[in-house]
Protein backbone atom coordinates (compact mmCIF):
# COMPACT_ATOMS: atom_id res chain seq x y z
CA UNK A 1 0.00 0.00 0.00
CA UNK A 2 1.38 3.40 -0.93
CA UNK A 3 2.03 5.98 1.76
CA UNK A 4 -0.79 8.09 0.35
CA UNK A 5 -3.32 5.23 0.53
CA UNK A 6 -2.16 4.39 4.06
CA UNK A 7 -2.57 8.03 5.09
CA UNK A 8 -6.13 8.12 3.66
CA UNK A 9 -6.97 4.88 5.47
CA UNK A 10 -5.72 6.26 8.80
CA UNK A 11 -7.53 9.56 8.36
CA UNK A 12 -10.70 7.65 7.52
CA UNK A 13 -10.37 5.49 10.63
CA UNK A 14 -9.71 8.56 12.77
CA UNK A 15 -12.81 10.28 11.36
CA UNK A 16 -15.02 7.26 12.00
CA UNK A 17 -13.71 6.88 15.57
CA UNK A 18 -14.16 10.59 16.20
CA UNK A 19 -17.73 10.48 14.94
CA UNK A 20 -18.49 7.50 17.17
CA UNK A 21 -17.16 9.36 20.19
CA UNK A 22 -19.42 12.29 19.41
CA UNK A 23 -22.54 10.14 19.23
CA UNK A 24 -24.38 10.23 22.53
CA UNK A 25 -24.68 6.95 24.33
CA UNK A 26 -28.35 6.19 24.72
CA UNK A 27 -29.85 2.78 25.17
CA UNK A 28 -33.63 2.59 25.23
CA UNK A 29 -35.86 -0.42 25.07
CA UNK A 30 -39.33 -1.61 25.86
CA UNK A 31 -39.37 -4.00 28.75
CA UNK A 32 -41.29 -7.25 28.86
CA UNK A 33 -43.80 -5.98 31.39
CA UNK A 34 -42.25 -7.70 34.41
CA UNK A 35 -43.45 -6.54 37.81
CA UNK A 36 -41.37 -3.75 39.25
CA UNK A 37 -39.37 -4.78 42.29
CA UNK A 38 -40.82 -3.59 45.59
CA UNK A 39 -39.21 -0.32 46.64
CA UNK A 40 -39.52 2.22 49.41
CA UNK A 41 -37.97 5.64 48.97
CA UNK A 42 -37.71 8.54 51.38
CA UNK A 43 -38.71 11.79 49.70
CA UNK A 44 -36.85 14.98 50.45
CA UNK A 45 -39.87 16.28 52.38
CA UNK A 46 -39.77 13.26 54.71
CA UNK A 47 -42.56 11.15 53.21
CA UNK A 48 -42.25 7.59 51.98
CA UNK A 49 -43.14 6.54 48.45
CA UNK A 50 -43.49 2.85 47.60
CA UNK A 51 -44.32 0.82 44.55
CA UNK A 52 -47.73 -0.03 45.99
CA UNK A 53 -48.54 3.60 46.86
CA UNK A 54 -48.09 4.53 43.19
CA UNK A 55 -50.25 1.74 41.77
CA UNK A 56 -52.96 3.05 39.44
CA UNK A 57 -50.68 5.73 37.99
CA UNK A 58 -47.97 5.73 35.34
CA UNK A 59 -44.65 6.26 37.09
CA UNK A 60 -41.47 7.68 35.60
CA UNK A 61 -38.47 6.92 37.78
CA UNK A 62 -35.62 9.30 36.97
CA UNK A 63 -32.30 8.04 38.38
CA UNK A 64 -29.87 10.94 38.49
CA UNK A 65 -27.20 12.86 40.46
CA UNK A 66 -26.19 16.50 40.82
CA UNK A 67 -22.65 15.63 39.66
CA UNK A 68 -23.93 13.99 36.44
CA UNK A 69 -23.52 16.38 33.48
CA UNK A 70 -25.99 14.58 31.17
CA UNK A 71 -28.54 14.47 34.03
CA UNK A 72 -28.35 18.24 34.33
CA UNK A 73 -28.68 18.73 30.58
CA UNK A 74 -31.75 16.47 30.56
CA UNK A 75 -33.53 18.50 33.25
CA UNK A 76 -35.28 21.01 30.91
CA UNK A 77 -36.62 18.14 28.80
CA UNK A 78 -37.89 16.38 31.93
CA UNK A 79 -39.65 19.60 32.96
CA UNK A 80 -41.22 19.85 29.48
CA UNK A 81 -42.41 16.23 29.66
CA UNK A 82 -44.04 16.93 33.02
CA UNK A 83 -45.72 20.08 31.73
CA UNK A 84 -47.03 18.36 28.56
CA UNK A 85 -48.62 15.65 30.69
CA UNK A 86 -50.10 17.89 33.39
CA UNK A 87 -53.48 16.57 34.47
CA UNK A 88 -52.59 13.02 33.42
CA UNK A 89 -52.15 10.13 35.87
CA UNK A 90 -48.36 10.47 35.61
CA UNK A 91 -46.06 10.65 38.62
CA UNK A 92 -42.41 11.56 38.16
CA UNK A 93 -40.07 10.46 40.93
CA UNK A 94 -36.52 11.71 40.62
CA UNK A 95 -34.22 9.40 42.55
CA UNK A 96 -30.89 10.99 43.42
CA UNK A 97 -27.84 8.92 44.24
CA UNK A 98 -25.83 11.81 45.64
CA UNK A 99 -23.92 11.08 48.84
CA UNK A 100 -25.34 14.11 50.64
CA UNK A 101 -29.11 14.59 50.95
CA UNK A 102 -28.72 18.32 51.62
CA UNK A 103 -26.96 18.80 48.27
CA UNK A 104 -29.97 17.24 46.53
CA UNK A 105 -32.44 19.37 48.49
CA UNK A 106 -30.63 22.60 47.63
CA UNK A 107 -30.22 21.65 43.97
CA UNK A 108 -33.88 20.61 43.54
CA UNK A 109 -35.09 23.83 45.17
CA UNK A 110 -32.73 26.06 43.20
CA UNK A 111 -33.69 24.41 39.88
CA UNK A 112 -37.48 24.29 40.24
CA UNK A 113 -37.73 20.51 40.51
CA UNK A 114 -41.18 20.62 42.10
CA UNK A 115 -42.15 16.98 41.56
CA UNK A 116 -41.38 14.08 43.91
CA UNK A 117 -37.70 14.02 44.84
CA UNK A 118 -36.24 10.99 46.58
CA UNK A 119 -32.79 10.26 47.88
CA UNK A 120 -31.26 6.80 47.44
CA UNK A 121 -27.95 7.34 49.19
CA UNK A 122 -27.62 3.62 49.92
CA UNK A 123 -28.51 2.84 46.29
CA UNK A 124 -31.14 0.25 47.18
CA UNK A 125 -33.52 1.30 44.38
CA UNK A 126 -30.60 1.62 41.96
CA UNK A 127 -29.70 -2.01 42.70
CA UNK A 128 -33.31 -3.21 42.61
CA UNK A 129 -33.84 -1.68 39.15
CA UNK A 130 -30.37 -2.71 37.91
CA UNK A 131 -29.40 0.87 37.04
CA UNK A 132 -25.78 1.09 35.94
CA UNK A 133 -25.53 4.55 34.37
CA UNK A 134 -26.98 8.00 34.85
CA UNK A 135 -29.35 9.33 33.90
CA UNK A 136 -31.54 6.26 33.65
CA UNK A 137 -35.30 6.21 33.32
CA UNK A 138 -37.77 3.45 34.13
CA UNK A 139 -41.48 3.67 33.32
CA UNK A 140 -44.00 1.66 35.30
CA UNK A 141 -47.54 1.19 34.04
CA UNK A 142 -50.59 1.54 36.29
CA UNK A 143 -50.18 -2.09 37.41
CA UNK A 144 -46.55 -1.47 38.49
CA UNK A 145 -45.08 -3.37 35.55
CA UNK A 146 -41.88 -2.14 33.93
CA UNK A 147 -42.78 -1.08 30.39
CA UNK A 148 -39.72 0.92 29.35
CA UNK A 149 -36.10 1.56 30.30
CA UNK A 150 -33.70 4.17 29.00
CA UNK A 151 -30.06 4.70 29.86
CA UNK A 152 -28.21 7.87 28.98
CA UNK A 153 -29.30 11.11 27.41
CA UNK A 154 -29.08 12.68 23.98
CA UNK A 155 -30.45 16.15 23.13
CA UNK A 156 -33.91 15.80 21.60
CA UNK A 157 -33.73 12.06 20.91
CA UNK A 158 -33.97 11.03 24.54
CA UNK A 159 -36.92 13.30 25.24
CA UNK A 160 -38.75 12.07 22.15
CA UNK A 161 -38.27 8.40 23.06
CA UNK A 162 -39.17 8.97 26.69
CA UNK A 163 -42.21 11.06 25.74
CA UNK A 164 -43.45 8.36 23.36
CA UNK A 165 -43.06 5.69 26.06
CA UNK A 166 -44.97 7.83 28.58
CA UNK A 167 -47.72 8.42 26.01
CA UNK A 168 -48.05 4.67 25.37
CA UNK A 169 -48.25 3.96 29.10
CA UNK A 170 -50.86 6.69 29.61
CA UNK A 171 -52.92 5.39 26.66
CA UNK A 172 -53.07 1.98 28.32
CA UNK A 173 -54.44 3.63 31.49
CA UNK A 174 -57.10 5.47 29.47
CA UNK A 175 -58.08 2.27 27.60
CA UNK A 176 -58.38 0.34 30.87
CA UNK A 177 -60.51 3.10 32.38
CA UNK A 178 -62.78 3.21 29.33
CA UNK A 179 -63.14 -0.57 29.40
CA UNK A 180 -64.04 -0.50 33.12
CA UNK A 181 -66.63 2.25 32.54
CA UNK A 182 -68.15 0.35 29.61
CA UNK A 183 -68.47 -2.85 31.66
CA UNK A 184 -70.33 -1.09 34.49
CA UNK A 185 -73.06 0.19 32.18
Amino acid sequence: MSWRAERHRRVGIACVLGALLLLPAVAAFADGGDAAPPFSLQTLDGKTVTRDSLKGKVVLLDFWATWCGPCLKALPELKDLRQKNAGQPLVIVSVSVDEDKKTVQEFASRNGMDWLQAWDGQMKAVSAFRVNSFPSYVILDSESRITYRQQGWSPGRSAAALGAAVTRALESVHKATAKTLASTR
